[in-house]
């Protein structure tokens, strides 16, 4: 939907909302329960200077980040509110920045596939994407020394923010879209890890932390089963049509443009075919995809050309695929950890710190779940 009168009532009043969705959660989210059950075993502020950093499980922002809010007010239902505040205002500054004349839709968007999953799931990681996002002028505009500071905060809160290193080279290789110059390299890149697990090869001969360096192998090494393979072409097959339809119209231009960053998002989905740490990285690139796919979609609506038909139904054919693999995100089977149990019983049903109802089926599928998982 695009923005009418009034918009900016319901874009706070949505943001509130939402806030206070994720803030007041009692025991919903995976990672939530596993933060919640160590957190008084965090340092306050001015326990930090005693803290061992070195052989701490997390990294040292984590800490930081947890001792002032504990600080503040030592209660995890405080932390959530404030982890919440800073994603979701963040993420919604970006959604009316970078699709100014649809951003509600883009938060729709964002809520229906992903809310969940960001703001209960991977809370950590989270605050990376955030960092990432406030930084994307800088990225854009290639002012390198500002973007690569933001980088290394963003590393000293999770190590998957060293993804982030590589976007101002993905912004220069993929400058000129070209979906048949993307696909012709997916084939390759799938071709050469079933053959050589190249990634393997290079961080066991990269001078890292010896921690880091068995983390990042043991995602590496993790594979991916026929079904996971479907699944991740099935999500990248909505990306290469979004950039399918926006080089059949060039006409559509965008004041922020998402092109090169989209088009590297699917070398990682291809990555993740194989290896199934990649999908972690996916995460990064998820809030583009988004604001890629809204403005692309309203155009194409508003476009008259001669064109237009086909272009319009492969559009709705990449949404309708899209919408299919969020829908099948939630709802995929996960009874080899629990029986009749889907992926969405991590954020359902939901509970409040006001009524503070525990799901014990929630709580024996992530206890089991979180076993084989590996932790990065």
């Amino acid at each position: 939907m695009a923005k009418t009168g009034g918009e900016s009532k319901w874009y706070y009043l949505n943001l509130v909302v939402l806030v206070l969705l994720a803030a007041l959660r009692y025991r919903v989210g995976g990672d939530t329960l596993m933060y919640m059950s160590v957190y008084d075993s965090f340092p306050k502020w001015d326990e930090l200077k005693y803290f061992d950093f070195e052989t701490a499980e997390y990294q040292p922002l984590w800490y930081v980040f947890t001792a002032i809010c504990r600080t503040i007010y030592d209660d995890f239902t405080f932390f959530q509110l404030v982890h919440a505040s800073i994603i979701t205002s963040v993420f919604f500054y970006c959604f009316r920045k970078y699709c100014p004349n649809y951003y509600f839709s883009a938060i729709l968007l964002y809520y229906v596939g992903y809310y969940c999953y960001f703001s209960m799931e991977i809370m950590r990681e989270v605050l990376c994407i955030a960092l990432l996002m406030l930084s994307t002028t800088w990225l854009l505009e290639k002012k390198w020394l500002r973007y690569y500071l933001v980088c290394v905060v963003a590393i000293f809160f999770h190590y998957s923010a060293l993804v982030m290193l590589l976007f101002p080279f993905a912004v220069w290789l993929f400058k000129r879209p070209s979906w048949i110059f993307q696909l012709i390299c997916l084939v390759v890149i799938f071709i050469a890890l079933n053959v050589v697990n190249i990634p393997a090869y290079v961080i066991s001969r990269l001078p890292i932390d010896g921690q880091l360096s068995r983390m990042i192998l043991a995602y590496i090494e993790n594979q991916v089963s026929i079904g996971g393979m479907l699944f991740q072409l099935l999500s990248f097959l909505p990306v290469l049509g979004v950039i399918f339809v926006r080089q059949r119209i060039s006409v559509i231009e965008d004041e922020y443009d998402f092109t090169p960053i989209v088009m590297a998002s699917v070398f990682v989905y291809a990555f993740s075919m194989s290896i199934a740490g990649f999908s972690r990285f996916i995460n990064y690139f998820v809030l583009y995809i988004i604001i890629y796919m809204v403005n692309t979609t309203y155009k194409v609506l508003y476009l008259k050309a001669k064109d237009i038909q086909l272009t319009f139904v492969g559009l709705l054919a990449t949404l309708f695929v899209y919408g299919f693999n969020l829908s099948y995100y939630y709802v995929r089977d996960m009874s080899e950890f629990y029986p009749n149990t889907r992926y969405y019983t991590i954020f359902y049903p939901y509970s409040s710190v006001f009524d503070k109802k525990v799901d014990n089926k929630r709580e024996c599928f992530i206890e089991n779940y979180r076993e084989v998982q590996i932790m990065f």
